[in-house]
């Protein structure tokens, strides 16, 4: 066989499957992105399948590299990349939290595109089919623990401070989740803010109580 033949089909074999990574990994990112830009957050569709794309090309360019050194290197520096994009869509308003789920999608499809490009298509795709199986199906979990315990975030004032005692008294005789986050004291008034979560019957009967208690000024969620 002549070698310049043997070399150019060589280099369209190494190049046809480079390209099938590629093709793969935005495939794989768009699919993931989709579910984020259903949901209006913040890295939807683009964002993802950028990502995925970035990490199949970084580890790419590792095995092109030759020097097994320069793999694991290659490969750490894009994990601690996708750690600060990802620290960069999480937010914090008050007490609440929100950007999370975004950011593990964003590290999960960082994860399969550096597995298509070590041509591990296999592990990929199982990797794939259970990011989406938790995206999708779980939350129909997470929509039912919602409903049988709902989280509010209240805000109360007070005449004193002494109905404080008693509102603690009354989370716990209705079997509510609490969790005190700030109470301060201005003109004669306690302003108490806290979390609780619980069945909606139970939280009910707290309004009900916040309502009929006459030391209470003002309450809020």
């Amino acid at each position: 066989m002549d070698l310049n033949h043997f070399l150019n089909n060589s280099s369209q074999n190494i190049y046809g499957s480079e390209f099938t990574k590629l093709t793969l990994s935005v495939i794989a990112g768009s699919i993931l992105g989709l579910e984020r830009e259903v949901r209006g957050k913040s890295a939807g569709f683009r964002t993802l399948a950028l990502i995925c794309f970035g990490a199949t090309v970084f580890t790419i360019c590792s095995y092109l590299l030759g020097v097994e050194e320069n793999r694991d290197r290659i490969a750490a520096n894009v994990i601690t990349g996708i750690g600060f994009i990802g620290a960069g869509v999480i937010f914090r308003n008050n007490s609440s939290i929100s950007g999370i789920t975004t950011a593990a999608s964003i590290w999960i499809a960082a994860a399969i595109g550096m597995l298509l490009g070590i041509g591990n298509f296999l592990f990929a795709g199982v990797a794939l089919f259970f990011a989406l199986f938790i995206l999708y199906a779980l939350d129909f979990i997470q929509y039912w623990i919602d409903y049988k315990f709902e989280h509010r975030n209240y805000k109360v004032v007070f005449r004193d401070d002494c109905q404080a005692d008693l509102l603690l008294e009354q989370v716990k005789s209705l079997k509510l989740k609490f969790n005190k986050t700030k109470m301060f004291r201005a003109d004669r008034q306690t302003t108490f803010q806290f979390e609780i979560w619980g069945k909606e019957s139970e939280l009910i009967l707290f309004n009900q109580w916040l309502f009929d208690n006459k030391s209470i000024l003002s309450f809020e969620w």
